[in-house]
Order: C-alpha cells, then structure tokens, then sequence
C-alpha cells in the first residue's frame, strides 16, 4: 500500500510484473545502457534502434509486448539517469563476469550497427566496461570480434 503511494507521489510507472518476469531489473538496465549508447553520438539512428530491438528481444527471449515496455521503461529511465552507475550497479552485484561480457559484446554491436563506431560510442563503451569491471583486453577482444563478423 505505501510502496504504491510513493509511486504515485513521485509519477513512477513501474513495468508490469509478470511481463518481464524475475529478471526485470537486468534486462531494465542493459536496455537502458544500449539506448544511452545510441544516443552517444547524438543521434539515434534506425538501425541502432533496431540492433537494440533485436538484441534484447533475442536474448531476453520477450515477446513484443513486453520488448516494447521495456523499451519504453529503458528510454524513461535513461532519460531521468544522473549517472551509469544507476545501470551498471546491480549489474556488477549480481550477474556473473560471463554476462556482464555479453552485455559488453551487445553494445559494441549497437555501435556499429549503423557500420561504424563513433568515438563517442567508443569512449562510452569503454566506460561501461569499465564501470562492469570488465578488463580492456576483454573489452577489445569484443569488439573485434563484432567488426570481424560484420565484415563477413
């Protein structure tokens, strides 16, 4: 009762449970940290847009339903952010180093959706990484990965 007074106080809208079931939180944050990364260089493009899409969709396993709330949710909360740290927090808390390099690998496919890598997306990416105390070697061996196979 007073949790839902307190989110109506302050004009929270919560994700509806059962939409993105019990791992709402991580799935909240990476989707927030890939539109942050999107907009790092000042424009959100069609294809990063659809690279999230596809990338959360896949491998969050969501429906449309609820990718479209979480996109929705994500860009709110990556809006009202003060800092990475707000994302970046549980993630480090909870998810094994395996999945915090997934999430890695996916932001470096969301920068080079568009077949480029910007210097801000970079630094960025760099920064997330980092902040997921992910190694540079790891970081890099990433990204390269990602160039390669876009490539082909």
């Amino acid at each position: 009762m007073l949790l839902g007074q307190l989110k109506k106080i302050f004009g929270e809208d919560p994700v509806p449970r059962g939409v993105l079931e019990d791992r709402e939180p991580f799935e909240l944050a990476t989707a927030a940290l890939l539109l942050e990364l999107a907009r790092a260089d000042f424009s959100e493009s069609d294809a990063e847009v659809q690279a999230i899409r596809h990338l959360l969709q896949k491998r969050f396993e969501l429906t449309d339903e609820a990718l479209n709330v979480l996109m929705i949710n994500a860009a709110k909360r990556a809006d009202k952010a003060v800092s990475l740290h707000e994302f970046t927090h549980r993630l480090n808390r909870e998810l094994p180093e395996s999945e915090k390099l997934q999430i890695v690998e996916m932001l470096w496919r969301v920068s080079h959706a568009d077949g480029r890598i910007d210097k801000h997306e970079e630094q960025l990416v760099q920064r997330i990484a980092g902040l997921l105390h992910i190694s540079d070697r790891d970081r890099v061996r990433l990204k390269l990965k990602v160039v390669v196979e876009s490539d082909r």
